[in-house]
């Protein structure tokens, strides 16, 4: 069982670390990487029992770019736009290689 002491946005959430967790374990458990669980909690760099981690993102859909896939053709598809893509992962330019990956935070219906 997970222990959530609160949820902060629909997508994060406070996790205490048990007895064996390691930044690796939780990041499979939620679907995070070890880089984006540390960039929320920079003062971590092993885990133990009883420490608090802030997990940001959960909810969120992560692609891999495909072949002549566009930032144009993502944006269409996941009705959001280029610009918005462009924020979530640090993008500085539109271009996408294939095997990229983004994150996309889709829009409520």
């Amino acid at each position: 069982m997970i222990e959530i002491l609160g949820k902060h946005k629909r997508q994060d959430l406070l996790y205490v670390c048990k007895a064996g967790d390691t930044l690796e374990s939780i990041g499979a458990q939620f679907g995070l990487s070890t880089t984006e669980i540390l960039r929320t909690n920079p003062l971590f760099s092993s885990v133990y029992e009883g420490c608090v981690l802030y997990l940001a993102g959960l909810g969120k859909t992560r692609i891999t770019v495909a072949p002549l896939q566009s930032l144009e053709d993502i944006a269409e598809q996941y009705h959001i736009s280029t610009e918005e893509i462009m924020k979530m992962n640090n993008l500085r330019s539109r271009k996408v290689f294939v095997g990229m990956q983004l994150v996309i935070d889709k829009k409520e219906d």
